[in-house]
């Protein structure tokens, strides 16, 4: 049977991987809480109309023109909202930091 030597060297990798797992497992429930976080902040800070178009433009990546055609209004309409959108999340700030 044989032994298996560890180095020095070895065991700082091991623990230093171990510790990435663990700040990614933290990342990821930080993650998951702002995602929660900015969920209700959506579902009570925003208008329909806004949740819509943050939704289309930074959920699932359409442009301007697309969420103004699927909404049947204009272009500058579509901006105004996501302007809006953006400003009253930003209020979040104050309670993230």
């Amino acid at each position: 049977m044989r032994t298996k030597v560890y180095s020095l060297d070895t065991q700082m990798e091991d623990l230093y991987l171990q510790s990435l797992s663990a700040q990614r497992d933290d990342n990821s429930r930080d993650i998951e809480k702002m995602k929660n976080m900015l969920r209700n902040a959506m579902e009570y800070m925003l208008t329909d109309k806004q949740k819509k178009c943050i939704t289309m433009y930074y959920f699932e990546h359409r442009n301007m023109n697309e969420i103004a055609k699927a909404m049947g209004v204009n272009k500058s309409t579509v901006s105004r909202h996501i302007k809006a959108a953006s400003d009253n999340l930003k209020k979040l700030r104050a309670f993230i930091n």
